[in-house]
């Protein structure tokens, strides 16, 4: 009993069950995933500008298919305000984007409610957006900074930049904030910034103050140089594009081996026919948008702290 070649040390014992389970774990799984039924995607964003307003339509397509989406073809796309003036968008290019260019901002009104209209393959569609109220962009600044570690995409010093706004007094006002740099938009999904109240996020407190210093500087992507041209644009969005965009956020954006499986966001596009299978994907919305545009110079700059 007491030959030390019999006696095993305690850690050679807490190895072996884990070594054990590695091993275990070797096993393949085959998961089989079938392809769902395509289904209408709609993405319209438009806005009170006098410029080409869009609504893109396409064909949803299985989950590992790489291709560009299929357009959906053949489509009558209305938009209705609530003086039942109508303005039909038109797919003149054959691509599935259905335009309309509006002569003047009387497109849409501030405060009315508009409707989408989609007749595709014997479906008819619609949804509700209202035009809401946006805040001024009262100035841009930026100061200079150094990091102490070189990014791989950035310069090391250079320029961090911020807006400001003041939210409205009245609860319940949503944004979005999106930023170009050299006139190239940062559309990825973790650079644009959505704002509640001139906050994060409902309940921050923030109502009708200037927007919190991480939603003003979310306009930065690295540094900024000296001559770089910036643009901040502040859309202010319903509460359903709101909640929508944040999901998109949430899902673009997880990863890890805590990470949820991926799901259909649900739409504010829905089938007049609550009875029928057809049932849309996508988002309608339409925003006011305000935009000031800066030149990072050099010789007027706020040194860091």
């Amino acid at each position: 009993m007491n030959d030390p070649e019999c006696i095993i040390p305690m850690r050679k014992l807490l190895i072996l069950p884990v070594a054990l389970l590695l091993f275990s774990c070797e096993d393949v799984i085959d998961i089989e995933v079938k392809d769902g039924k395509q289904q209408l995607v709609v993405d319209a964003w438009l806005t009170d500008e006098p410029r080409e307003q869009q609504v893109t339509l396409t064909l949803s397509q299985a989950y590992f298919n790489q291709e560009s989406p299929q357009p959906a073809l053949g489509a009558e796309v209305y938009v209705v305000r609530e003086d039942s003036t109508r303005f039909r968008f038109t797919d003149t290019d054959n691509d599935g984007i259905y335009t309309y260019n509006p002569r003047n901002r009387n497109f849409l009104r501030l405060n009315e409610r508009v409707v989408l209209y989609i007749r595709y393959n014997s479906e008819e569609y619609y949804s509700v957006s209202q035009l809401k109220r946006v805040p001024v962009i009262d100035s841009l600044k930026y100061q200079a900074i150094t990091l102490p570690i070189k990014p791989a995409d950035s310069p090391k010093s250079g320029y961090l930049a911020q807006f400001f706004a003041n939210d409205f007094e009245g609860e319940g006002d949503t944004y979005l904030v999106r930023s170009y740099k050299n006139d190239v938009l940062r559309e990825r999904s973790n650079e644009y910034t959505l704002s509640y109240d001139g906050g994060l996020s409902p309940g921050s407190k923030s109502d009708g103050m200037l927007f919190l210093q991480p939603v003003r500087m979310g306009i930065n992507s690295g540094l900024f140089v000296d001559k770089d041209k910036v643009t901040v644009e502040l859309h202010s969005i319903p509460l359903d594009a709101y909640y929508f965009l944040s999901q998109v956020q949430s899902q673009t954006n997880n990863g890890g081996i805590f990470a949820t499986p991926p799901a259909n966001i649900p739409s504010n596009v829905f089938n007049l026919d609550p009875e029928s299978a057809e049932k849309p994907l996508g988002l309608f919305f339409v925003s006011k948008v305000t935009r000031y545009t800066a030149i990072i110079d050099k010789n007027n700059v706020k040194s860091e702290d």
